[in-house]
């Protein structure tokens, strides 16, 4: 169990980093306009990854 913890920090770390880099390269796209391109990238949600960038439930960092 604790590989799939790590690896889930590290995604969760990798979606931040991500989301991070597209909001400086597109500074005019909306919230929505990045969460949408993330969640093809990732195969995730947007409600997930909002969770994610919000820390959220158990979502949250340590």
């Amino acid at each position: 169990m604790a590989r799939n913890n790590r690896l889930i920090q590290l995604r969760n770390r990798k979606v931040k980093q991500r989301f991070n880099q597209i909001s400086l390269k597109f500074p005019h796209w909306k919230y929505d306009a990045v969460l949408e391109n993330l969640s093809l990238e990732f195969f995730l949600s947007k409600r997930t990854l909002s969770a994610i960038l919000n820390n959220e439930g158990v979502y949250k960092t340590i």
